[in-house]
């Protein structure tokens, strides 16, 4: 009888590690997917019961750690049970169907379509201790099914998955069911062709104060301004010519502002190209001395980081009769370059000298008045005006 008991005692530990020992040989969760219910009630948007379940579905297949029971087991069991094949039946009868098809976990859910996009809602439920758990998710992409399935499936293997893509963002109702958004465009460009996905759609106001509104259907869109070849933008810091082009992404009901850049190609080159430009005056007999340290900045064509230091100090000479004088120094990466420059009074000076990819301009004028003005600049040489003709 001793041995009997012990008999017993070693089968009852048996079997309950037979869990155990299944799931150290990563047995599949095995899942049934119930259709979804339309909330509303419309039948016009009872196709997202095949949208979101066919997505969820996909998703969950995805992994190795869940199986997923066929849709044609599920309604072999429920016709036989006389039961219907509905998201929103009662858990009880839920947990029973899943036990007849050796379902771990049954999933129903239900969605409400709110104009513009969808909240989907799921229940997750243990067949074996009748628990479930709520995961919900608000949009109108494939990505709103996608995260669901992510939650879904971290619930279910303790592992995060990355479903959510760019592809995903597709919406997932039907056309005539997003409502439109709309683009409004402002341009201070007059009569210049808009395009909306290559397609020409209307010209330009020309007026800032006035855009040229467009009303798109949901999701991505390129929003496109042409004139002629001496208008547009310029892609730096290799200087490459293009129409000014906009990316967008549209939600439903949503209004986006843009606001076109296009420029004539020489009124941008001379900004790109002019890296400084000031002046500095001074009163003749006045004694005084002024001193200016400018550093400078710019990525080149190549890519490369351009440092210069410029320095300039500016002296009357000993009698304000005779003029004055500029000590100029200029760092031009790890090299140092010093010049002087003498006006007399009276007279002007002028002196341009080219650095590496950078011309430094000087003009020194001592006027009749006893007024001095000293104006300086940097440009750069490896980008001029024209050169998107060439």
């Amino acid at each position: 009888m001793k041995y009997m008991y012990k008999f017993f005692f070693l089968l009852v530990v048996f079997c309950l590690a037979l869990p155990l020992l299944a799931a150290g040989q990563d047995t599949p969760v095995s899942i049934a997917v119930l259709p979804f219910d339309n909330m509303n009630g419309n039948p016009d948007q009872d196709y997202l019961k095949g949208i979101i379940s066919y997505i969820l579905i996909e998703d969950l297949s995805s992994s190795d750690q869940v199986l997923v029971v066929d849709r044609e087991n599920i309604n072999d069991v429920l016709k036989e049970q006389n039961l219907q094949l509905t998201g929103i039946m009662d858990d009880s009868v839920a947990i029973k169907t899943g036990k007849l098809l050796g379902a771990s976990f049954m999933l129903k859910g239900s969605y409400v379509f709110l104009g513009q996009d969808v909240f989907i809602n799921i229940s997750l439920i243990d067949v074996e201790t009748g628990s479930s758990r709520t995961f919900s998710q608000r949009g109108y992409q494939e990505n709103t099914v996608h995260a669901l399935g992510e939650k879904i499936l971290k619930f279910l293997t303790g592992e995060a998955s990355s479903l959510v893509n760019s592809g995903g963002e597709k919406s997932i109702l039907a056309l005539e069911q997003q409502e439109p958004g709309e683009v409004k465009l402002f341009s201070y460009i007059i009569d210049a062709r808009i395009y909306v996905d290559d397609e020409f759609i209307g010209y330009t106001t020309g007026d800032h104060t006035k855009p040229f509104s467009m009303e798109l259907t949901p999701g991505k869109h390129s929003i496109r301004v042409h004139l002629t070849k001496d208008f547009g933008v310029i892609t730096l810091p290799e200087i490459t010519f293009h129409d000014w082009q906009e990316q967008i992404n549209l939600l439903p009901g949503e209004s986006i502002v843009l606001e076109d850049r296009t420029r004539h190609f020489n009124d941008l080159l001379y900004d790109i190209k002019q890296l400084l430009r000031k002046s500095l005056r001074v009163n003749l007999g006045s004694g005084e001395q002024k001193a200016i340290e400018t550093p400078i900045e710019f990525i080149d064509r190549d890519g490369n980081k351009i440092k210069i230091l410029l320095s300039i100090q500016f002296r009357e000479t000993d009698s304000p009769r005779h003029g004055g004088s500029a000590e100029v120094t200029l760092r031009y990466q790890d090299k140092e370059y010093s010049y002087n420059y003498f006006a007399p009074h009276g007279k002007d000076l002028e002196f341009s000298q080219e650095i590496g990819k950078i011309r430094l301009d000087i003009g020194l004028d001592c006027n009749s008045t006893y007024k001095y003005e000293l104006d300086y600049s940097v440009w750069r040489t490896d980008v001029w005006q024209g050169m998107h003709r060439e």
